[in-house]
């Protein structure tokens, strides 16, 4: 087991090797307490490649929801090319 907030901060990679980001926050579930998604704040390239103009003072983050997770050692590796991240929505802030 790992603690959530050890695997704030590390790097997240596509199905494909594309470095998107890295993970800024976890959304859980009240019913089962389980994590439902995974928060990922994009990097410049990301961003760019993806076609986002969009400036926010603490960056764009996607919610990738935890099926798409595939493995978590020393970066975070999803089962997604990344293509398949235009279809993910935003995660918006509270603050």
């Amino acid at each position: 087991m790992v603690s959530m907030k050890d695997l704030l901060l590390r790097s997240v990679l596509t199905s494909d090797a594309y470095d998107i980001g890295t993970v800024n926050d976890f959304h859980v579930s009240i019913e089962d307490w389980k994590v439902a998604m995974v928060s990922v704040v994009l990097n410049a390239q990301s961003k760019k490649d993806l076609g986002i103009k969009k400036i926010a003072l603490i960056g764009v983050s996607l919610c990738i929801p935890i099926a798409h997770v595939d493995k978590v050692g020393d970066m975070v590796t999803l089962r997604i090319d990344f293509d398949h991240l235009k279809e993910l929505p935003e995660c918006k802030s509270l603050l």
